[in-house]
């Protein structure tokens, strides 16, 4: 049986390296000294105590640099907040870790409260990767979208057409948008489409408001400190939902399907997507939703079609794919989108 301080040490490092990959050497640095205090047995290891049973996919690591940064936010660690770019700091992790390693200690009872609260995160880079695959759906049918978003967060995805996407090629959406999407496509897909969407739904199984206070801080807590781009498009898109209300409903993905496509809706194209989501449920649960929409597509009429958009890793890309089409590739975050799809 392995260690399992080492098992979560490994998990600590796979991060630290996915957060260098993704442009935040802050967090890289914290973590792999987040490593090295587990395996000493300092305050980290006290911190994660009781979390070493929990799966690799349970974002353990993003769990505990989210609770430190909502501190920070709250004006709580002085001594940090000097260090952390969110609110002006410099970025220097070197000189941030022993402040880090303090904080642990001092607040531990409300940290771990707040690790076990999980990773609730509401990318809304992603937009820009999804954004091909509704104007396709769009193209194809001729039809208005229905959207359906499993796994929504706070839903601010589910508004993906109120921000403002622009390419080398040209631009979509809304030109006075607070959400901004520049330099995200490597190869952009078609931008001269339309679409329109009459009806917007989401589920998660712990929604986020984030237009209430604490919901706003728990979404820009789990967005890494030194991301600045990602936090302004996070603020923009909480802006844009404070006066777009749309219901994120808390019942579970399967659920959700299963009753929103059991019938039929003529007039408009029903589009059930998710982005870094199916990972994260049982095999039985994703069993349910496959054959939902499965079931749905196949008595579909041309009046009533019913797509599934995906944008989820594979071999180290993350993929976006319309009816398990290969459309386009893109980073985690939704930057360099790269369309792939014949149009």
């Amino acid at each position: 049986m392995p260690d399992p301080l080492e098992v979560v040490a490994g998990w600590l490092r796979f991060q630290a390296r996915g957060c260098a990959e993704l442009g935040s050497p802050f967090y890289a640095a914290l973590l792999e000294s987040a490593a090295a205090d587990l395996e000493a047995g300092g305050p980290v290891s006290d911190a994660l105590a009781g979390f070493e049973g929990e799966s690799e996919s349970s974002a353990l690591a993003l769990r505990l640099m989210g609770a430190v940064h909502r501190l920070v936010l709250q004006d709580r660690l002085p001594q940090l907040a000097p260090h952390y770019p969110s609110v002006g700091g410099d970025g220097d992790a070197a000189v941030a870790w022993p402040a880090f390693r303090d904080a642990l200690t001092e607040y531990r009872t409300e940290i771990r409260q707040l690790i076990s609260r999980g990773c609730q995160t509401n990318e809304v880079g992603r937009c820009a990767a999804l954004l091909g695959g509704f104007l396709e759906v769009a193209h194809r049918s001729r039809l208005p979208l229905r959207i359906l978003e499993i796994g929504a967060s706070a839903g601010l995805n589910l508004r993906w057409d109120s921000y403002r996407y622009e390419s080398s090629e040209g631009g979509w959406g809304d030109d006075h948008s607070p959400v901004r999407f520049v330099h995200f496509f490597d190869v952009p897909p078609p931008l001269d489409r339309t679409a329109e969407v009459v009806e917007r739904k989401g589920c998660d199984v712990e929604p986020i408001d984030a237009t209430s206070d604490d919901g706003a801080l728990s979404l820009r807590s789990f967005i890494w400190a030194d991301q600045l781009g990602r936090l302004s498009r996070l603020d923009g898109a909480i802006e844009i939902a404070r006066g777009m209300p749309v219901k994120v409903e808390r019942v579970d993905a399967a659920t959700f399907v299963e009753r929103e496509l059991d019938v039929p809706r003529p007039g408009v194209a029903t589009i059930v997507y998710h982005s870094v989501f199916i990972q994260y449920l049982a095999e039985g649960v994703r069993r349910r939703i496959s054959a939902a929409i499965g079931q749905a597509a196949s008595r579909a009429i041309p009046d009533a079609p019913v797509h599934h958009l995906t944008m989820e890793p594979d071999a180290g890309r993350f993929e976006i794919r319309l009816d398990d089409e290969l459309l386009a590739t893109s980073q985690a975050h939704g930057t360099g989108v790269r369309w792939l799809a014949r149009s």
